[in-house]
């Protein structure tokens, strides 16, 4: 019998530019899943517990051993300051070697903290916002460390005491004179884990502005802040910091993947 010859896939057409900025996602590749048939099997009761939770996704393979094999041994400051402190990290690899690393603490940070500090994504609705889904609250500040400015949502320390929602709440008065209501918030996560351990709260806030705190909204800035509040449609946001970076301004990296999400979703 003769082979059947197998049809050639073809290549999909380049996305239109149009298409880019609805979706910048439209020019990454494509490949097709394979879907395996579906098969009656039966599972021996003793290997029913050893399966894993569906909320944990399975690894994939690694030419080395498991990371989780590790573990810190100890700590040495190097030096310290009001507000960080150089801390050289004893740990040892999966291998059984001992190694070191440098890593960036705050000083701070209460025991029982929540986190060591929160940023807030506040939406704007009524009164003069510009869009239907809202305007986001951004902030244009002066940054040493960057030795520039930067465009960031806004943010601050967790103070003794304070929940996430709290601190979250009194960073927007201060630094943008809104008052708002807590609509969500995520888990502590990791800013920068190959320099430090600190963790941040995201909370996500709506605000009224038919509202009567908010009918004139005043900044309560301290004596070293100098912030610049920006208003900016939702719709708009990905557009928006990319005109900040061409600008040189430098953009916070988590506004930066929110904006980049929501574009794609889209």
């Amino acid at each position: 019998m003769r082979a059947r010859a197998r049809p050639r896939p073809t290549a999909s057409p380049s996305p239109s530019p149009a298409e880019k900025v609805k979706n910048p996602t439209a020019d990454v590749p494509h490949t097709p899943m394979r879907t395996a048939r579906a098969r009656v099997s039966v599972v021996a009761p003793r290997r029913v517990a050893r399966r894993r939770s569906r909320a944990m996704p399975l690894a994939t393979l690694s030419s080395k051993p498991d990371s989780s094999a590790s573990r810190v041994v100890g700590e040495e400051t190097i030096h310290a300051e009001r507000w960080l402190k150089l801390t050289r990290v004893d740990y040892v690899d999966p291998t059984g070697a001992r190694r070191q690393w440098d890593a960036v603490r705050r000083t701070t940070t209460k025991p029982d903290a929540e986190a060591d500090a929160v940023c807030v994504f506040a939406t704007l609705r009524g009164g003069d916002a510009t869009s239907e889904g809202g305007d986001v609250v951004l902030v244009r500040q002066f940054r040493p460390a960057c030795g520039g400015e930067t465009v960031e949502l806004p943010a601050g320390l967790i103070d003794a005491g304070e929940t996430a929602e709290t601190s979250a709440l009194r960073e927007l008065r201060e630094e943008c004179g809104y008052v708002g209501e807590v609509t969500g918030k995520t888990p502590a996560v990791v800013l920068s884990p190959g320099l430090s351990d600190e963790r941040v709260v995201m909370v996500s806030v709506d605000v009224d502005l038919d509202a009567e705190a908010n009918r004139d909204a005043t900044q309560q800035l301290e004596g070293s802040e100098f912030i610049t509040v920006i208003r900016c449609p939702k719709r708009e946001l990905l557009e928006t910091l990319n005109a900040f970076d061409a600008s040189g301004v430098r953009v916070f990296a988590g506004l930066y993947m929110l904006a980049w999400a929501d574009a794609a979703r889209r």
